[in-house]
């Protein structure tokens, strides 16, 4: 039978954060309703779409790869490359004519409207708009009917939301802040995301009631500083407001996954909610960076170690099944052997359960590829591969404490017939086979037995 759309077919990579998860769903949803379908990237497609990231400059190096693989695949394609590396690094993409079109941050989600205008590699169609008051959400141009549109949005737009993830069927991810104001040295995200800010309630709750509706049984909230949510809303409001908001309504979702929240955001008044919320992942994920305090201080970090240490033990011992993870920079400018054991040795002591490395790459325009003091790259290099091979190390054993337990876990994909894999709220993978046929996010309570590789298999006792 023929294929009943015969549109133009479009492939889109995704470098980088959750946020830019949930920005490349609305750029499938865009692009599908426009007529457009989907193919995967490893194929020939007729518009490749490289949703970059421009935190390290591996995600730079990955994001020029990929501009030359689909140039490679498809000379006559046209070739988006959207984003922060997009925001960060125009003219370097222009001038190596690695696309045809350039669409920085502001500028991506009117996508349809770029696509329709010329470009080329030698002269690119070039959309790069100061991050900084750009409206950090997809916008429609149509007043909402009934009783209005909630606040949050300009007078005669809405939030057009994104209705399904194009990356699975088990979670979905939903974005409620965007930007940053903190300016740490090694870091461009305020420069290419803007000042931070935030989704209105009422929109996060219209996300919540589509992706439950379309069967989503976890939802992880994200943002680019997600402790930062509602500080710029008139009235200003915390995180904590918005997850009682969503405690109180019929919204709530079976799995509520809190993305990254920085040490000083974790306070006393979102642990107690999160305590009296089994809804909410036993899951944690609070950056580091260094544990060395003159480190910290150059990188604009606000906290002590003794500060973040303390954070730790309390949400272990109010959770110890929760993982716990962590970001750390191996080579900072200026971090001397002994600083740099002091991250070690203090993250070797800490009950984490997975590490984030980043070895320091200098980033343009932040203040720290300023800095004189470089570590030599071969020292980065040791550090980071040390601090890598510790986090395998506290992976394996918090793995190891769950053996003998029982999880719920969300069957996720068919790794083979008969043999699923999903994962856990404490964010493990888990191997299972399931004693009858299974649907994409279905909960299962699955009894660990033991090791697959490096995650985790077992039993299923529960659920189905």
């Amino acid at each position: 039978m023929e294929q009943e759309n015969r549109g133009p077919a479009f492939a889109i990579e995704t470098l980088g954060c959750k946020v830019n998860q949930y920005e490349s769903s609305y750029f499938f949803e865009v692009l599908e309703q426009a007529g457009y379908r989907p193919v995967s990237f490893r194929e020939r497609a007729d518009i490749y779409i490289i949703h970059s990231c421009a935190v390290t400059a591996k995600a730079g190096a990955q994001t020029r790869q990929l501009l030359r693989r689909a140039r490679r695949a498809n000379p006559d394609a046209r070739i988006v490359v959207a984003g922060c590396y997009a925001q960060l690094e125009a003219d370097r993409i222009a001038r190596e004519e690695l696309a045809t079109h350039i669409l920085g941050n502001p500028d991506k989600f009117a996508l349809i409207d770029w696509l329709n205008r010329p470009g080329s590699f030698e002269r690119p169609c070039m959309a790069i708009e100061p991050a900084s008051g750009a409206h950090p959400f997809p916008m429609a141009d149509k007043a909402r009917s009934g009783n209005g549109k909630p606040a949050g949005g300009p007078v005669g737009f809405e939030i057009s939301p994104v209705s399904r993830m194009h990356t699975g069927r088990a979670r979905a991810v939903v974005k409620i802040q965007d930007g940053c104001d903190c300016f740490c040295s090694y870091c461009v995200v305020p420069l290419v995301r803007g000042r931070s800010r935030s989704l209105a309630p009422a929109f996060v709750l219209a996300q919540l009631r589509d992706l439950l509706k379309a069967g989503y049984r976890e939802i992880v909230v994200t943002g680019i500083h997600l402790g930062k949510w509602g500080k710029d809303l008139l009235p200003a409001q915390s995180l904590t407001d918005l997850l009682e908001e969503i405690a109180s309504s019929s919204l709530r979702p079976p799995r509520l996954r809190l993305s990254s929240i920085e040490p000083e955001e974790f306070d006393s008044r979102l642990l107690e909610l999160v305590s009296a919320a089994p809804w909410i992942c036993r899951h944690f994920h609070i950056p580091l960076q260094s544990a060395d305090p003159e480190i910290l201080s150059r990188m604009g970090r606000s906290y002590s170690p003794g500060y973040y240490e303390d954070l730790v033990l309390r949400l272990h011992a109010a959770f110890p099944e929760a993982a716990i993870g962590a970001d750390v920079i191996a080579g900072f400018p200026g971090e001397s052997e002994k600083q740099f054991e002091n991250t070690r040795k203090f993250i070797e002591k800490l009950p984490l359960s997975y590490l984030h490395v980043f070895p320091f790459s200098p980033r343009p325009g932040a203040a720290a590829a300023e800095f004189s003091d470089r570590v030599h790259p071969d020292a980065i290099k040791r550090r980071a591969a040390l601090l890598q091979s510790l986090g395998r190390q506290k992976r394996r054993t918090f793995r190891q404490s769950l053996i003998g337990q029982r999880l719920e876990v969300l069957a996720q994909a068919e790794e083979r017939p008969g043999l699923w894999e999903g994962i856990s709220g404490n964010y493990v993978k888990v191997f299972f086979r399931p004693r009858k046929p299974l649907c994409h996010g279905e909960p299962v309570v699955v009894e660990v037995n033991g090791f697959r590789g490096e995650d985790l298999e077992g039993t299923v006792v529960a659920g189905e």
